[in-house]
């Protein structure tokens, strides 16, 4: 009947057109919701508003059809702003099933305790100390165990006066359900904001574009739901399989394959989250639409230099990137879309499109096994109008001024050496060869618990110290309360610059470098004491048991006191605006996102215009959605067809 219209229009009476006209609004209007809505962004809540609630629980997994783990009833959870210097109020409930938490004595293999949660910051430079260790309330402290069935902690992550702006994220934390419960949904994002002034205004100015995107092996997380009796996902893989839909889903701001709006020659900043159990991402747009990429900061912190051209931009599980990009057309309206080619040997290979499959979102069956190599995957599509600028400004290079606990660290004396290793066969996270891995029979033997694990290594704060990691090739290094700056590896750079030598993280993998190889990278343990956690952020291995713990020891706020030496303009106190170095500059035409709101929302794409013009980019961009794997699409449109033609 849709090709009759199409097809044989010119037979008909001008009713029958009529009618063909209203399907095909319709068709395109049932597109939109299925398969390109515009991309929409969670709530947004405040640090400088007080305490703040949130709820883990369950909530709808995209158009699945079953619910996954999600924050306040959704995938993703709210937003969460704070200043630096500002107090991070947050009251936790815990509202899984207490019926969902079976023990981890009772269960096979490492995945247990699926209902019992709690929070981590993932990259705020914030104490991990708790209740238990004399605070009024928790801070990033892993080790809290929060009951299901409404269960509640409070939480206060205070942050320095002088920590870095930056784009992080917040996801459960509770060992053995931490795979389950963030790469199953619960994951949010967490924003610091710049301090007035600390960008030019060029910089300052971009219009933000939110991007959680969250990667999700259904058959991985079915396996582990089952092995740990969690009631929730259980049954993923087989309700997608029966539907017809790919088991291998990538969403963007819990949706699958939305349309991002945005004006020609104009620059927005990118904020995206990569939040996922395995594989990893090498994103790039392609299409039409010819865009830019400039890269400012990586896990929340400026590069050295400002921006750095990239065509690709390298996501693994925990990552983060802030993406200057700027796109135009050669005749306007244009599309462009942001996916991953997937690596040589990935399935489908570099460059696969998926539209004739699960279409946009869908990743195939997905790996057999966790691992990180790069999926092949289309994410969203950019449609390009028409702005008011002439031609896309000039982007001026900047030297950010940076926190002391940030200063560069490439000539600075290590006041302690060691060895990480990642060992993905033993799941073993180890300091000089030394370290057990962390599973349940391990830490709970002879009446042991988490809490009591002995450490690694043991360091002292207000110290630099040097690290020599070996298996960041294969599995992403992540560790918590301070970052870590790459001081030498066995190339200048990789990723086609992404990765640079001087480089700030806190998660790394460098597939590139391939095994048996090593990399160096320089930390200051900057004034907090306590546990520092540290594991492979394939999530499923850690809960598996690749983590294991440092403590620093020492006088709680002692700082590294050669750091204005290495930087003499770095601060340790609140920014201010004659601090910076960088050169000034003029705003761009793009309105600003306004600090503790959300984003200014992109204009809705309208269904169908009136015009023939409109039917042709309709077929060409989305006719694969309407002809995909989607039964439901298929039978509405089965409707709509017999209503209005019989």
């Amino acid at each position: 009947i849709f090709f009759r219209c199409l097809f044989q229009g010119d037979s008909k009476p001008p009713t029958h057109m009529a009618r063909c006209s209203t399907i095909l609004t319709l068709c395109w209007a049932l597109i939109q919701v299925a398969w390109g809505a515009e991309l929409t962004h969670p709530a947004v809540k405040n640090a400088a508003s007080g305490q703040l609630s949130l709820s883990v629980g369950t909530a709808p997994f995209a158009d699945y059809g079953f619910d996954a783990f999600g924050f306040d009833g959704a995938i993703p959870g709210p937003t969460f702003r704070v200043k630096p210097g500002e107090h991070l109020a947050i009251k936790f409930t815990n509202n899984l099933l207490s019926a969902n938490n079976a023990a981890c004595a009772s269960t096979n293999g490492e995945f247990c305790e699926a209902a019992t949660s709690n929070l981590h910051t993932h990259g705020l430079h914030v104490s991990s100390k708790g209740v238990e260790d004399g605070l009024p309330d928790y801070s990033d402290d892993i080790f809290v165990a929060v009951a299901p069935g409404g269960g509640t902690a409070s939480y206060n992550f205070s942050l320095p006066a002088d920590h870095m702006g930056g784009t992080h994220w917040y996801h459960p934390h509770h060992h053995h359900a931490t795979a389950l419960q963030a790469g199953g949904g619960a994951v949010g994002l967490l924003i610091v904001e710049d301090p007035d002034g600390y960008l030019p205004a060029r910089y300052a100015s971009m219009q933000e574009k939110l991007l959680v995107i969250s990667g999700h092996n259904l058959n991985t997380l079915q396996t582990m739901a089952r092995s740990a009796s969690s009631g929730v996902l259980e049954n993923a893989a087989a309700t997608a399989t029966n539907a017809g839909y790919d088991t291998n889903v990538f969403l963007v701001n819990g949706q699958r394959g939305p349309t991002m709006t945005i004006s020609g020659n104009t620059w927005y900043r990118f904020r995206m989250v990569y939040a996922a159990v395995e594989q990893s991402l090498q994103l790039s747009v392609t299409g039409d639409g010819s865009c830019t990429l400039k890269l400012i900061a990586k896990d929340g912190i400026y590069l050295p230099s400002i921006p750095r051209d990239i065509t690709t931009v390298h996501l693994f599980p925990g990552a983060r990137a802030d993406v200057a990009v700027a796109c135009t057309c050669t005749a306007y309206p244009c599309s462009a879309t942001l996916g991953s080619a997937g690596a040589a040997g990935a399935a489908g290979g570099p460059g696969r499109r998926l539209l004739q499959r699960g279409g946009m979102g869908g990743g195939g069956q997905g790996p057999g096994a966790p691992g990180a190599a790069a999926a092949a995957v289309e994410l969203m599509l950019l449609t390009i109008n028409q702005g008011s600028a002439s031609a896309t400004p000039d982007l001026p290079t900047v030297t950010p001024a940076r926190p002391c606990y940030l200063a560069d660290l490439r000539s600075a004396s290590p006041d302690g050496t060691g060895q990480i290793g990642l060992n993905g066969g033993p799941r073993t996270v180890t300091y000089n060869g030394q370290g057990q891995s962390m599973t349940y029979a391990n830490t709970h033997a002879g009446g042991g618990t988490m809490r009591t694990w002995t450490p690694m290594a043991t360091l002292q704060v207000g110290k630099v110290y040097e690290f020599s990691v070996s298996g960041a090739n294969a599995h992403p290094l992540h560790i918590h309360v301070n970052p870590y700056q790459i001081t030498s590896m066995p190339a200048a750079s990789y990723g086609g610059g992404y990765f640079a030598v001087g480089d700030w993280h806190d998660t790394l993998l460098l597939s590139e470098m391939g095994g048996g190889n090593n990399l160096q990278v320089r930390t200051q343990t900057d004034v907090f004491t306590g546990k520092v956690v540290v594991h492979c952020h394939i999530l499923e291995h850690e809960d598996e048991g690749m983590m294991n713990i440092m403590e620093v020891v020492g006088t709680e706020g002692a700082t590294y006191a050669a750091a204005e030496t290495l930087d003499p303009t770095c601060y340790r106190t609140a920014f201010v605006a004659s601090q910076s170095n960088s050169p000034a500059s003029s705003p761009t035409a793009s309105p600003a996102a306004s600090p503790g709101t959300s984003p200014t929302a992109s204009p809705a794409v309208s269904p169908v215009s009136s015009g023939k013009s409109d039917v042709s980019p309709l077929l060409s961009t989305n006719s694969a959605a309407c002809f995909g794997p989607d039964f439901r699409l298929w039978a509405s449109l089965a409707l709509l067809a017999a209503i209005f033609l019989n």
